[in-house]
Parts: structure tokens; C-alpha cells; sequence
């Protein structure tokens, strides 16, 4: 017990900077659980967090418990750490959450709007219609270039916001249902349906980039909150 104990001292005294390797790691481990890269219910043993990240044993313990708080990780006693599961009460939750709290930053980003606000929703919304073209050809290879641009794009509707907080609520609520999101997408497997959601999904972003150059919050709002509140969670 004694040579664990002062082994443990070592691992340590091997990150001096630990709160930033902390950071990385637990940035690391939450985009792989995002991105569904690790699946529902699947133990995260100490060991593997450890080696996977490159971080000490007490590091990895420390990722794990900080995305316990964040809803990404299931601790349960006596068994260890676990993805936690997708459920639709976690979906529901996050996704209103996520419509009323973006919905408000739009409507901040459009009082403070600027030239550079409005060029980087075009480019990023035209990055966003390519992939969706990309998404029809092979959606297991471009589902998460999807995503990244189609969080790309939400995320600069809000941009000039000027509330660093809410654009970070924001961004956290977008994260925590991306599984959800790829994992609606994915299950899809009539060539057909598949192009009738995403052309719904173009339509629904090609109107709320509209409202957004033309300055227009309510109208914007009032898309961007029916857009993500769609029953399909696809948004």
C-alpha cells in the first residue's frame, strides 16, 4: 500500500501544470462522449481515461467526476464510471433549455449586430450547405463534419451576443445533445427520409439566416426557437 501511495506522489509531481492537463483531458474525454465516440453505459476505467489522455491516475479521477457534475459521466458505487445513458427526459430538458437561452442570444447578437457579425453567419452557413450536400452522399463519414458546421453556424447567430455566460450555456446545451443529435441521423436508413430531413433542416436554416442579415430578432427568435424545438432532435 505504501509504494501505490507514493507512486500516486510521483504520477503528481509528473504534471506540474495540472489544472491545465486536467482541462484537456476533461475537454478531450467530453468531445469523444459528445460525438458518441463512446457509447451509452460504456465503464470508463481509471486506467483507460488514464492512458487514452496521457494524464496521472488522480488526473483522470478528476476529469471523470468533473463531467459527473456536467451530466456526461455516471459514477455508481462500488462499479466506477460510466457513460451516461441517453434518454429522452435528458433530451427534452437540455433542448428547451437550449431553444429559450439561444433564442436570447440571437435577439443580443441583432442589437449589437456588425458587418463582421453578418459575414460570419454567411460563411459559416454556406460551410453548413456543404456538408449537408456531403451528408447525403455517406452519412456515417460526414455526420460529425455536419455537426461541427452546423454548430459552427448556431454558434455564430449569437456571436456578438456580448454576454460571454450565455454564449457558454449556449454552446453546453448544443454539446450535450450532439449524441442525440448524430444518433437521430445515423438511425436513418431510407436514402429518401434522409433527404427529406436534411432538406428540412437547409429550409429551416436558410430562413433564419435571412432574418438574421435582415436584422429582423423576432422573427429569427421565433424560427430558431421552433427549429431546435422539432420532435426529431436533429437540430
Amino acid at each position: 500500500m505504501g509504494s501505490q501511495g507514493e507512486m500516486n506522489i510521483d504520477s503528481l509531481n509528473m504534471e506540474p501544470d495540472a489544472g491545465g492537463v486536467i482541462h484537456k483531458a476533461t475537454d478531450a474525454l467530453r468531445a469523444d462522449i459528445s460525438a458518441g465516440r463512446l457509447p451509452p453505459g460504456e465503464k470508463l476505467k481509471v486506467a483507460w481515461v488514464r492512458q487514452t489522455y496521457d494524464i496521472s491516475a488522480a488526473s483522470a479521477r478528476e476529469a471523470l467526476s468533473q463531467l459527473c457534475g456536467e451530466g456526461y459521466v455516471d459514477a455508481i458505487e462500488q462499479r466506477g464510471f460510466f457513460v451516461s445513458d441517453m434518454t429522452s427526459e435528458v433530451l427534452l430538458d437540455n433542448t428547451r433549455l437550449r431553444a429559450e437561452l439561444e433564442s436570447l442570444a440571437f435577439r443580443w447578437s441583432v442589437a449589437h449586430q456588425t458587418p463582421e457579425w453578418r459575414a460570419g453567419i454567411v460563411s459559416s452557413h454556406f460551410l453548413l450547405k456543404e456538408a449537408e450536400a456531403a451528408m447525403l452522399d455517406n452519412p456515417a463519414r460526414a455526420i460529425r463534419t455536419w455537426d461541427d458546421r452546423n454548430r459552427a453556424f448556431h454558434m455564430s447567430l449569437i456571436a456578438n451576443a456580448e454576454s460571454p455566460a450565455l454564449i457558454d450555456l449556449v454552446r453546453d446545451r448544443y454539446d450535450m445533445t450532439r449524441r442525440f443529435r448524430i444518433h437521430a441521423y445515423l438511425r436513418i436508413t431510407d436514402s429518401d427520409a434522409l433527404r427529406q430531413r436534411l432538406q428540412h433542416s437547409a429550409a429551416d436554416h436558410e430562413q433564419i439566416a435571412q432574418a438574421a442579415l435582415a436584422l429582423d430578432a423576432d422573427k429569427g427568435a421565433e424560427l430558431l426557437w421552433a427549429h431546435i424545438n422539432k420532435p426529431s432532435g436533429a437540430s
